[in-house]
């Protein structure tokens, strides 16, 4: 039961980040008028796109033998499939796995044979149907380097990119991508060169914004180190219209989680949908963000402000990070630098803030002060429940909390906004 109420906050900021995370859309190899289909190849964005489509996950589960194995052509592909489809699900599996290139209209087509670059002016079109992904600009520039190992894409001109119910969109994207899988040593050299690593980066810049059902992200930049799982995110200012803003309704995320996890609903889980119809929501703004997918935390600092709805939670801090668990399931939030939090009939505040989603308490450290009811509670440490009407605090042996009875009418000591 708890582990279903457990807030998927981080998932709205991964279900964009994915966007990027594809395999390379803009790779100038690719970049052609209608190229043919060049193999087959099953990775883990194809199984993503087929449980979309209807498969089931353990369906999707079973093609796992062949996964990130290339064939050639359709008759290898076909023989090394070890389940049987039917002729729909064997339809969709074609358009998901063939390795086909992107396609790319465009009213203008020019190229500059010396500088290794071409540019698509125009109501240019991209279109990647492995990855259902469409991207449109008026302006898109592809430069290669020497000897291929190095290529950069440049849209300009308003950015659009679509994928199922999510698009972002931005002033300009540049993508860039080094690889360098094919380079050797200089023997003839003297010195010992430095060898760079394979590099996939994705910049938006200029009034990014990502939506999807789930929610939405807006941002000045966005900076995505594919190969790391890796993003960052700038606001324009420290203004409330110049920060980050993040919006995530937590109650359609945690329907399409329960969803893709099992399509039976027992009793149980019907009579609690029905109990909780009220929508969970989370806002969330900041200057920066950093989302580390690979070590399941979201970092946002300056001047932060967080709010959760139905419980009314809101969190003011200079810096909070949510960890995950390999689920990204949240599993806390660490407020720190100046913090304040309020919640229905509380207030509270400390040099630093810990959120245990798990345990349900809330452990506030250096400077502690809580104003509940008619209480009013200090300390080096204090300890409180999430739920406010569990109880009210404890201290430890080495830092007892002082607690001071005030008036039924007593005003507020303090407040957080």
């Amino acid at each position: 039961m708890l582990k279903r109420k457990i807030k998927y906050i981080f998932s709205v900021f991964l279900l964009f980040f994915s966007i990027a995370t594809t395999e390379p859309a803009w790779n100038y190899r690719q970049a052609s008028l209608a190229a043919p289909a060049s193999g087959f190849e099953i990775t883990r964005n194809t199984l993503d796109h087929l449980q979309r489509e209807g498969f089931s996950k353990a369906l999707t589960e079973m093609l796992s033998p062949i996964l990130n194995t290339h064939y050639l052509n359709l008759k290898d592909f076909l023989e090394a499939l070890p389940i049987r489809l039917t002729k729909k699900e064997s339809d969709l599996l074609m358009r998901y796995a063939s390795t086909q290139q992107i396609k790319i209209q465009a009213d203008e087509f020019s190229s500059d044979l010396n500088e290794n670059a071409a540019v698509f002016r125009g109501n240019v079109k991209g279109v990647i149907p492995r990855e259902n992904i469409e991207l449109t600009t008026a302006k898109l520039r592809l430069v290669s380097g020497k000897g291929k190992n190095f290529e950069k894409l440049i849209g300009e001109g308003g950015v659009s990119v679509k994928q199922w119910d999510r698009e972002v969109r931005s002033d300009f994207a540049i993508y860039t991508q080094i690889d360098l899988e094919d380079q050797t040593l200089d023997t003839d050299s003297a010195e010992t060169k430095l060898i760079e690593t394979p590099q996939q980066t994705l910049k938006l810049q200029g009034n990014v914004i990502m939506k999807a059902s789930q929610g939405s992200v807006i941002s000045n930049t966005v900076f995505v180190n594919i190969l790391l799982q890796h993003a960052t995110l700038e606001g324009k200012d420290a203004s409330k219209e110049g920060r980050i803003k993040v919006e995530a309704n937590l109650s359609e995320l945690e329907t399409n989680r329960n969803e893709q996890s099992s399509n039976i609903k027992t009793q149980e889980e019907e009579t609690e949908n029905q109990e909780n119809t009220e929508q969970k929501k989370v806002l969330l703004l900041a200057s920066r963000g950093v989302l580390d997918n690979i070590k399941h935390l979201a970092m946002f600092e300056g001047d932060v402000e967080m709010e959760r709805t139905p419980d009314n939670l809101y969190i003011h801090a200079g810096k909070i990070t949510l960890r995950l668990n390999e689920l990204q399931e949240l599993q806390s939030i660490r407020a720190e630098q100046g913090v304040c939090f309020e919640q229905p009939g509380r207030v509270a505040k400390a040099d630093k803030a810990n959120f245990d989603e798990i345990k349900k308490t809330i452990l506030l450290e250096g400077s502690a002060e809580v104003q509940s009811g008619k209480y009013h509670l200090q300390g080096n440490t204090i300890n409180l429940y999430l739920d406010v009407n569990k109880g009210i605090a404890q201290g430890d042996n080495k830092a007892p909390i002082q607690m001071t009875i005030l008036g039924e009418q007593a005003p507020a000591i303090f407040a957080c906004r």
